[in-house]
């Protein structure tokens, strides 16, 4: 009795090992038998399909508890799966209150003006520009899917499907390098190495190195840029192509933590060039010189636009 409740200890011990993506599919044939793999592998297709509400602890517990007792009544048969497997999945049913905030919920964020690298658990980096938002799962060998608000460069390890979703478009890739904007109505999406699949407004693109796309207010615009290794932001600069100005200076506002103010009628004005996010008078220069605006400072703080 001692020895099968220690193997019964032993499988659970690797069912979360193998779900944290700790051991291969290999190892675990290794480890289990062929029974115990076919049963583990139901746990996962259902955890794929599985949205995370906040749990009713207590109406899962009853309901875990009406279906053993209903088994104990019934004429017992022989079961596909171990006794073992079903107190495992009920364990973590009644522990979805720990798991939504421990696994599921994985966040880092920046300020105004701030960068964050961070080093994911398939080796994947990701390089946060200021004012920007990920979310993961801190299973995310298992499930490689990132949650974007904001701008981000991804540099992405080989293996399974990568995906990055964000409000306005999702990306999707293998093993590459490229860049991802998303906020308010603006999505874009530059490919520095490798290839990346683009899905927004219904629309499916395929991008190769130095070729970019980009939504916004129902226009897509699709053009190849000059392919460095990285985007020049994560050197301190903001690199620009043909992007509208209410777009310009929502990233120059994520960068300075300042409010721009600026007459309408110039919010659709193309800007091509760059601008220093150390330096707040040189920035606005190199935006305001070329297009022949004027810009002051009011009491409060705020930058006022003029032509």
């Amino acid at each position: 009795m001692f020895k099968r409740r220690s193997m019964e200890n032993e499988n659970e011990k690797y069912l979360a090992d193998w779900l944290a993506g700790t051991i291969s599919d290999d190892q675990l044939r290794q480890l289990v038998s062929k029974e115990d793999v076919a049963a583990f592998q139901k746990i996962r297709k259902a955890f794929d399909k599985m949205s995370v509400p906040e749990p009713d602890l207590e109406k899962n517990f009853a309901a875990i508890k009406h279906k053993m007792d209903s088994k104990a009544k019934s004429p017992r048969k022989k079961s596909v799966i171990p006794m073992w497997v079903y107190a495992a999945a009920a364990c973590m049913i009644l522990s979805l209150g720990w798991y939504q905030v421990y696994v599921l919920s994985n966040e880092v964020s920046t300020d105004f003006g701030n960068q964050k690298n961070i080093l994911l658990a398939d080796n994947s980096k990701v390089t946060l520009n200021a004012k920007s938002k990920v979310c993961y799962s801190n299973l995310f060998q298992y499930n490689r899917t990132i949650k974007l608000d904001g701008e981000a460069f991804f540099e992405v390890e080989k293996g399974r499907s990568f995906i990055v979703t964000t409000a306005l478009g999702e990306v999707k890739v293998l093993g590459t390098k490229f860049n991802v904007i998303s906020f308010s109505d603006y999505f874009e999406v530059v490919c520095y190495e490798g290839k990346v699949q683009v899905q927004a407004n219904h629309k499916k693109t395929i991008l190769t190195p130095g070729e970019s796309v980009r939504f916004y207010n129902g226009i897509y615009e699709n053009w190849a840029t000059i392919n460095p290794k990285k985007p020049l932001w994560i050197s301190g600069e903001t690199d620009l192509k043909k992007v509208p100005m209410k777009y310009v200076f929502d990233k120059f506002e994520r960068q300075f933590n300042v409010k721009v103010d600026f007459p309408k009628n110039i919010e659709n004005i193309k800007f091509t060039g760059s601008f220093t996010n150390s330096d707040i008078k040189k920035a606005l220069q190199s935006i305001c010189i070329p297009l022949h605006l004027s810009y002051t400072t009011t009491t409060s703080g705020t930058i006022q636009i003029s032509k």
